[in-house]
C-alpha cells in the first residue's frame, strides 16, 4: 500500500467519523431538551442499564462503521433505540414527579 493510499483512507475514516459524531450529537442535542428539569438522580440503576446496553450498541456499530464493516440501518437503528431507551426514562421520571 502506498503512502497516498493510506491517507486517502485516513481521510475516508475521518468522514465517517465526523458523521458519526454529527447523528450522535443530534441525538444527544434532542435529549438535552427533553431533560430540562428532570431529576435522574432518581432514576435507579436497572433502568439506566437499558441505557447502558442500548449505548454499548452504539459504539460498536460506530467501530464496525468505521472499520467499514458496518450497515449504516443497523448504525440508524442502534440511535433511534438509545434515544428511545432515554426518552421511557425521562417520561417515568416526570410521570413519578406527577
Amino acid at each position: 500500500m502506498t503512502d497516498h493510499s493510506v491517507r486517502e483512507m485516513d481521510i475516508a475514516g475521518g468522514s465517517t467519523i465526523t458523521r458519526l459524531s454529527d447523528d450522535f450529537r443530534r441525538v444527544v442535542e434532542r435529549l438535552q431538551a427533553r431533560l430540562d428539569g428532570v431529576a435522574l438522580d432518581a432514576v435507579d440503576a436497572e433502568r439506566l442499564s437499558t441505557v447502558d446496553e442500548a449505548e454499548q450498541a452504539v459504539d460498536n456499530l460506530a467501530l464496525e462503521l468505521r472499520r467499514g464493516t458496518g450497515n449504516r440501518g443497523d448504525w440508524q437503528g442502534a440511535l433511534v433505540d438509545y434515544e428511545s431507551a432515554w426518552l421511557k426514562i425521562i417520561r417515568n421520571v416526570r410521570d413519578s414527579d406527577n
